[in-house]
């Protein structure tokens, strides 16, 4: 039987991954405990991580 492999397309565009909530949950409570200031980013936008954003 004889197969033919075509060549791949090329892929373009921007793929956005959800944050992992316990990590998110992690990082702000370390951002909250150290001194100076954080930027964090990528976080996850689920309730539980907001709530802990309002108690922080």
């Amino acid at each position: 039987m004889a197969q033919q492999i075509r060549s791949p397309r090329i892929l373009e565009g921007v793929i956005t991954i959800p944050g992992d909530k316990s990590i998110s949950h992690r990082a702000l409570i370390f951002n909250a405990a150290a001194m100076g200031k954080a930027c964090l980013s990528g976080l996850s936008t689920g309730s539980d991580v907001r709530s802990t954003i309002r108690c922080l």
